[in-house]
């Protein structure tokens, strides 16, 4: 553990970030570095996405009810979706460093201006992949190898999603920008707000209840995106009513095309990755198409269980993000180490915790979501595997949240690549077609995929080049 720096000025040397297990949270009228902790930072980001994780569960559980090619068209659908959200991914990826620096520097008039130029350049991006994509929705669910029902239904979802792109684009760009700020709890209210109004419109659509028509599958993408638009509504009006901790100030809606450079030169591979990594599972999706509807199925299922105990992960890596970078920011990098490596550990403890009891109560909770036995076992299967790289999980959250807090967002994309394309979809085709070999063991691949990033994120941020990265 690194010793500590002399605090930047303003902050008390008795209560450094590390130590301060609680915050008031940041002060609109005096931005500058958080006193929050970790866990201070982690636990609104947990609660958030558990909303939205019990939401994506109901969307399985109640397009289960309408059988197997639903469930896997939602599924299939809904990552060929994420494709697109690269492109949404870059605005946020290039604004949490910017804005964390300029946060913990007290720059308010750069974290205002960098937020407005966020927000111009990820609606300019979502808008365009929409756009594109629209015409070839077919096509699209069409590379995953499924049957041609799976791909009627999964075509009219992507289409239907493809609407949320905008509110999408600015709940991003909002929720980066706060979290950044050191401000957890507006994204945690949002978030919960969103859920309840996507369960209820899941229950209206889905089904057609209160007189409206039951749409199935298309339903659930159009309660997703009334979800995504109440959202995206709630943080405009908290904004302009200058009840965030990121005021309007004197920025400008002008292109900045200094700032857009900025932003798209950090942003970029934060895209790119998020692209490896949704071609990847289009890949890895493919691969194992020839096995039949049960096993996507239950590989969605089974992924779909596994995000709650993928949520301290993510909790731990925009909480690493933010204290990184405003530490950063506030010229104490030593101590942006430290914050690094304490989320790794937490985050470690955390997701093993989660994992082990989700493959305790794999069966119970695979059967909530499908009555056929053949996709329950198959659940059961790949949630064990996926348990067991928990702890490798772990690593990669919080130390790829870490270095892109510090601006070093390449690579973290270099290691998708290569755990994912290189390793998981390369093993998983030698497995298929040289061996012939079964479901369980191209499954067993993750684990190589998981140890190898693992290994590549811990030797980069040991070896400290980040901390002279330029933002």
């Amino acid at each position: 553990m690194s010793t500590l720096e002399e605090p930047p000025s303003g902050q008390s040397a008795s209560a450094p970030p590390s130590e301060a297990a609680e915050g008031s949270g940041p002060d609109p009228e005096n931005l500058g570095l958080t006193t929050q902790g970790i866990w201070a930072l982690a636990w609104p980001t947990m609660v958030a996405m558990s909303a939205g994780t019990v939401v994506r569960f109901t969307d399985f559980a109640m397009v289960g009810d309408l059988g197997p090619q639903a469930l896997a068209a939602v599924g299939v659908g809904g990552q060929f979706y994420w494709l697109i959200e690269s492109l949404a991914a870059i605005a946020p990826g290039g604004l949490t460093a910017i804005l964390a620096r300029a946060v913990g520097a007290g720059d308010t008039a750069l974290a205002d201006q960098s937020l407005r130029q966020a927000h111009l350049q990820g609606m300019l991006l979502g808008l365009f992949g929409s756009l594109a994509l629209f015409p070839f929705t077919r096509e699209a669910i069409g590379l995953y190898g499924v049957e041609p029902d799976v791909v009627a239904l999964g075509a009219d979802y992507l289409w239907w999603r493809l609407w949320g792109t905008i509110p999408l684009s600015i709940a991003m760009v909002f929720g980066a920008g706060l979290r950044a700020a050191g401000d957890v709890r507006t994204p945690l209210v949002a978030g919960v707000v969103a859920a309840g109004v996507n369960l209820f419109m899941n229950w209206v659509l889905i089904y057609g209840r209160l007189g409206a028509p039951a749409l199935g599958v298309s339903g659930a993408a159009i309660a997703s995106n009334i979800a995504l638009s109440v959202m995206a509504l709630h943080f405009v009006l908290l904004w302009l009513g200058r009840r965030l901790v990121i005021r309007p100030g004197s920025g400008s809606w002008r292109f900045d095309r200094g700032l857009q450079r900025r932003l798209m030169r950090i942003g970029i591979p934060s895209g790119v990755e998020s692209g490896f990594f949704q071609i990847g599972l289009l890949l890895f999706q493919r691969i194992m198409a020839p096995f039949g509807t049960s096993v996507i199925a239950a590989y969605n299922v089974g992924s779909m269980l596994l995000g709650f105990s993928f949520i301290p992960g993510v909790a731990f890596s925009m909480a690493a993000a933010t204290l990184v970078g405003q530490n950063l920011g506030a010229g104490a990098p030593s101590r942006a180490e430290q914050q690094g490596w304490r989320a790794t550990w937490i985050a470690a403890l955390t997701m093993s915790a989660a994992g082990g009891l989700l493959a305790v109560f794999a069966r119970p909770l695979s059967q909530l979501f499908t009555t056929d036995p053949v996709v329950t076992e198959h659940c059961v299967t790949v949630i064990s595997i996926l348990a067991a790289a928990h702890p490798l999980m772990a690593i990669e959250f919080a130390l790829g949240g870490a270095l892109r807090g510090a601006g070093d967002t390449f690579f973290p994309m270099l290691t998708v690549f290569v755990g994912l394309i290189v390793v998981r979809v390369g093993l998983a085709v030698c497995l298929v077609e040289w061996l012939d070999a079964p479901i369980e063991a191209v499954w067993s691949v993750l684990l190589a995929d998981y140890l190898l990033k693992a290994v590549m994120l811990l030797v980069r941020f040991r070896r400290g080049g980040w901390k002279q990265r330029q933002v």
